[in-house]
C-alpha cells in the first residue's frame, strides 16, 4: 500500500510527491494527470455480498469540502453497525482504503472502474465483496472523526457536522470487554446530534485515576462546538463504571449532567457510592446484557433505591458489549440506541 497516499483532514500525509500534489489541488484547473490523483468526489451507491447471503444496500460519500481537505462515509442501511466515518483517505493509482477509527479489522478497498467502485469491505475475520456506481453529488456530511493523541493511547471524538445546534455530549469510558463496540456507539450517537469523546481503554480502573480523566474529559467536552454545556455527562463500562461512580461520590468530584453505568459490578462499596449519587439527584441510567446481567441489574436498581431511584436496562439477547450477533456484523440489541438517546434527551 506505499502506492497510495493518505489524505487526512486538512493536510495530506505522505511523500514528496503528496506535498506536490497538495500544492496541486489548492489550483483552479488542475490537469488530467493531477485529476486523475485525487479521490473521485461523488455519491455511489450499490451493494455488499457475501456467499449464501442476501445483500445489503451499501453507499458511499466522498467529499471534498475545502482545498486539500477530503472527508470518506460509508453506511450501509440495512446493517447499521457497519456505517462509519473515515479520518484519513488514502488514494493513488485508482485504488481507494478506507479504514474505520477504533476498528482495525474493518478496511473498506476498492479499485475505481470507470463510474464504478469495485472491492471488499473487511469486516475482522470475514470478508463481503463490494461494487458501487456513481450516482450523483456527495450527500451532506453527517459528522466528523476526529483523533486525539493520549499518553496511553488515542481519544477519538464524534463531533455532529452542525456545529451550531446545541445538543448533548458525553465522555465513553470503555473497558477491555466493550471497547470494540465503541465505534459503533460513537457512530450511532454522532448521527443523532449527540457528541462522543471515546477515551482509550485503561490498565487502572481505580476512582483516583478515573477521576481526573473524567474530569478532563469533561472539560473538554463543554469547550467543544455544539456541546450543550448543562447537558454534558459520562458513560463507564464494567469495573469503569464502578471506578467513575466512586469518584463522582467524592466530596471534589466531578459534576456531569448525567452518569450511564453500563455492566456495572455492585458490591458494598459500589453500592455506598450509587447511593450518594441517588442522594445528589444525579440521573444514572444502568444497561446490562451478558449472562449476568439480570442479577446485576436488580443488585444496581436497590442501590438506587428501587425501581424509582434510577432507570435500569437488561438486553437479554446482548452480551456484556450490548451487541447481538448478526450479518453480515454483529449489531447493537434490539430498541438501541433509540432507548439510549431518548434518556440522554431527556437530562
Amino acid at each position: 500500500m506505499h502506492a497510495l497516499l493518505r489524505y487526512s483532514k486538512s493536510r495530506w500525509v505522505g511523500s514528496l510527491l503528496a506535498l506536490a500534489l497538495a500544492t496541486a489541488a489548492c489550483q483552479s484547473h488542475p490537469d488530467e494527470a493531477q485529476r486523475a490523483s485525487l479521490p473521485p468526489v461523488g455519491h455511489y451507491e450499490g451493494s455488499l455480498s457475501q456467499a449464501g447471503r442476501p445483500d445489503v444496500r451499501a453507499a458511499l460519500d466522498i467529499r471534498h469540502p475545502s482545498p486539500g481537505h477530503y472527508e470518506a462515509e460509508f453506511t450501509a442501511p440495512g446493517a447499521p453497525a457497519l456505517n462509519f466515518v473515515a479520518d484519513s483517505i488514502y488514494f493513488g493509482q485508482g485504488r481507494l482504503l478506507l479504514k474505520r477509527p477504533l476498528r482495525a479489522g474493518q478496511t473498506l478497498t476498492l479499485t475505481l472502474d470507470g463510474d464504478f467502485w469495485r472491492g471488499t469491505l473487511a469486516l475482522d475475520s470475514a470478508k463481503a465483496t463490494a461494487i458501487l456506481l456513481k450516482r450523483g453529488v456527495p450527500s451532506p456530511s453527517t459528522y466528523r472523526v476526529e483523533e486525539l493523541p493520549q499518553d496511553n493511547g488515542s481519544a477519538w471524538l464524534y463531533a455532529p457536522a452542525d456545529a451550531g445546534t446545541m445538543g448533548p455530549a458525553l465522555a465513553l469510558l470503555p473497558d477491555s470487554a466493550t471497547a470494540a463496540a465503541a465505534c459503533l456507539w460513537g457512530d450511532a450517537l454522532a448521527r443523532e446530534g449527540v457528541i462522543v469523546l471515546v477515551l482509550p481503554p485503561a490498565s487502572q480502573t481505580t476512582a483516583e485515576a478515573e477521576a481526573p480523566r473524567v474530569r478532563e474529559a469533561l472539560r473538554f467536552l463543554r469547550s467543544t462546538p455544539g456541546a450543550d454545556t448543562a447537558h454534558v455527562g459520562a458513560w463507564a463500562a464494567g469495573a469503569r463504571a464502578v471506578a467513575v461512580a466512586q469518584a463522582l461520590a467524592a466530596p471534589a468530584g466531578a459534576r456531569p449532567a448525567y452518569l450511564i453505568a453500563q455492566n456495572a459490578s455492585v458490591d458494598a462499596a459500589a453500592r455506598v457510592a450509587f447511593r450518594e449519587l441517588r442522594n445528589r439527584k444525579l440521573p444514572v441510567l444502568g444497561l446490562y446484557g451478558g449472562p449476568k446481567g439480570a442479577a446485576q441489574a436488580n443488585l444496581l436498581r436497590n442501590a438506587m433505591g428501587g425501581r424509582r431511584g434510577a432507570a435500569v436496562r437488561v438486553y437479554r439477547t446482548a452480551g456484556v458489549d450490548l451487541l447481538v450477533p448478526g450479518q453480515p456484523s454483529a449489531g447493537l440489541g434490539p430498541g438501541l440506541p433509540g432507548e439510549v438517546l431518548e434518556w440522554v434527551r431527556g437530562q
